[in-house]
């Protein structure tokens, strides 16, 4: 089996903004989210909101994958990725769970249950479900277009 190794880099830009660099994109800045910061500009990442982002794309890419393998398709994935971060008795902040809220749009019929099993395999497969603490809670539906 061969491993993936992927490999970032970050620096300060600016008193509370982080440059981050992933391989050979531009660099794009991250800050506090309003809630952590007031001061926080709009329109601008948090790691938080990567971190949600990350687990809600790489559940749609994981769901193309594991529809391949079934041989059968879909039309459109929509995910929407919601976190709760709650602080514990050690005053430690971390997210208790992500859910994911999944439409999929099918054109046939005949495919929905191998879409749903396809949607199951992708939860049960997700790189990055499956390297967090927190659990990742699936929500899903198929919508036959």
């Amino acid at each position: 089996m061969t491993d993936h190794v992927y490999n970032i880099s970050t620096r300060v830009t600016r008193p509370m903004f982080i440059g981050v660099k992933i391989q050979n994109n531009d660099e794009f800045e991250v800050t506090s989210p309003p809630d952590w910061w007031p001061d926080a500009p709009e329109k601008h990442l948090s790691p938080y909101t990567l971190l949600l982002a990350a687990s809600a794309s790489c559940f749609s890419l994981s769901t193309f994958n594991a529809a391949g393998s079934l041989h059968t398709s879909f039309s459109n994935i929509e995910v929407e990725s919601i976190g709760t971060m709650t602080e514990n008795d050690d005053k430690v902040w971390s997210f208790e769970k992500i859910e994911l809220a999944v439409k999929v749009t099918i054109d046939d019929e005949s495919q929905k249950d191998k879409i749903g099993r396809a949607i199951e395999m992708a939860h049960k497969t997700c790189p990055v479900a499956n390297s967090l603490n927190c659990p990742t809670l699936l929500h899903y539906e198929i919508i036959v277009a």
